[in-house]
C-alpha cells in the first residue's frame, strides 16, 4: 500500500479519536449533517477494525494510531470496541437540548439496525452515567415495546446486583402506575439465562403480593389486567402459579358481580365488561382456556356464568 494512503488511513482513525475526546461535541450548534457524518465515520471505522482483526494486525495498528497521542489504553478500547455506540453515548451524555438527542436516535436508526440500537441502549443504560438521562429522554423514535424491554433489562440487572432485592424493590407494588406494572410483566417474561435469578426473585415477590389479596393492592390488580395482551398471555403461559392466582381473582370478581356486592373494600374491582374482556383474552389461548375452566370447576363456581361470558 502506498505510504500516502497509509498516512491518510491513520489520520482518519486519529481524527475519529479526537472526536471521541472532544468535550464540547456535540453542542446545541451541532448540525444534523455533522452528527450523521460522525455516525458514518464510526460505521466505516467499525468495518475497518473488523478487517484488521481478521488479518491479525489490529493491535499493531492501534498502537500506531495511538503513538502520537498517548491516549490511555482504557479510553482507546472504549472508543474502538464499538465506535457507533461511543458516538451515541457522547450524544446522550452531552449537555445539548433534548431535540439533539432525538435527532441522534433518528440518525442511528437510519444508518444502523433497530436491534443494534436496542443493544447499544441496553448496555448504556447499565452505566450509571447514562441511566438517568436515558430513562428521562428516550426518544419517540423508539417504539414503546423497545423502551419497555430496555427498562426491564435495567431492572433485572439491578436486581441481579442487589444484596437485598426484596427490601429494595417491594415498593414497586405500592402506589404503582400502568408503566410500572407493564415493565414488571415484561421483566418476568424475559427468558435470557443471565436474568433467570432476577426473574425468579420478581415472580416470588409478585406471588407474595397477589396471595395477600390486600385492599392496598387494588390498583396493582387493575393495572395488571390492563397490560398489553401479548405480554399478559405470555406471563400466564410462562408462570403457572401466577396464572392460578389471576384466574382465582377473576373468579372472585365474578362472584362479587353475580351477588351484586360492593367492591369498595375488596382487593379487586373490575366492571362486568372488564371482567369479560380479560376472561375472553385468557380464553383466546386454548391451553389457558382449558386451565381456567379447570380452576372454575375446582372453585365450584357457576360454570354457566363463565360460559355465558364467552358466548
Amino acid at each position: 500500500m502506498d505510504t500516502a494512503v497509509v498516512r491518510q488511513f491513520l489520520d482518519f482513525f486519529q481524527d475519529f479519536l479526537r472526536l471521541c475526546q472532544a468535550e464540547d461535541w456535540p453542542n446545541n450548534d451541532t448540525s444534523e449533517a455533522e452528527m450523521k457524518n460522525a455516525f458514518l465515520i464510526s460505521q466505516h471505522i467499525e468495518k475497518c477494525l473488523d478487517k484488521l482483526q481478521r488479518r491479525n494486525i489490529l493491535n499493531e495498528f492501534l498502537f500506531t494510531v495511538n503513538s502520537n497521542q498517548d491516549v490511555p489504553n482504557a479510553f482507546l478500547k472504549s472508543c474502538f470496541s464499538d465506535p457507533p455506540k461511543y458516538i451515541l453515548k457522547k450524544i446522550i451524555n452531552s449537555n445539548t437540548k433534548i431535540s439533539q438527542m432525538d435527532i441522534g436516535f433518528k440518525l442511528f436508526l437510519e444508518i444502523f439496525t433497530e436491534e443494534k440500537l436496542e443493544n447499544c441502549l441496553t448496555e448504556l443504560m447499565l452505566e450509571a452515567a447514562s441511566k438517568e438521562t436515558l430513562l428521562r429522554n428516550l426518544s419517540h423514535e423508539i417504539p414503546k415495546e423497545k423502551v419497555l424491554e430496555l427498562k426491564s433489562k435495567l431492572l433485572l440487572a439491578e436486581i441481579n446486583n442487589c444484596e437485598n432485592p426484596q427490601e429494595t424493590f417491594s415498593t414497586m407494588f405500592e402506589n404503582c402506575d400502568q408503566d410500572t406494572v407493564d415493565f414488571i410483566v415484561v421483566s418476568i417474561i424475559n427468558n435470557d439465562i443471565q436474568y433467570l435469578n432476577a426473574v425468579n426473585i420478581i415472580v416470588n415477590m409478585l406471588l407474595d403480593v397477589l396471595k395477600t389479596r390486600k385492599f392496598t393492592h387494588k390498583n396493582f390488580w387493575k393495572f395488571l389486567f390492563n397490560v398489553e395482551e401479548k405480554y399478559f398471555l405470555k406471563m400466564c403461559l410462562t408462570h403457572s402459579d401466577l396464572f392460578k392466582l389471576i384466574a382465582k381473582a377473576l373468579i372472585d370478581c365474578g362472584m362479587l358481580l353475580r351477588e351484586q356486592m360492593s367492591a369498595e373494600c375488596f382487593y379487586i374491582d373490575l366492571t362486568c365488561s372488564e371482567l369479560a374482556r380479560n376472561v375472553q383474552k385468557i380464553c383466546s389461548n386454548e391451553n389457558l382456556k382449558y386451565e381456567f375452566f379447570d380452576i372454575v370447576n375446582e372453585s365450584k363456581s357457576n360454570l354457566a356464568f363463565w360460559e355465558n361470558i364467552l358466548s
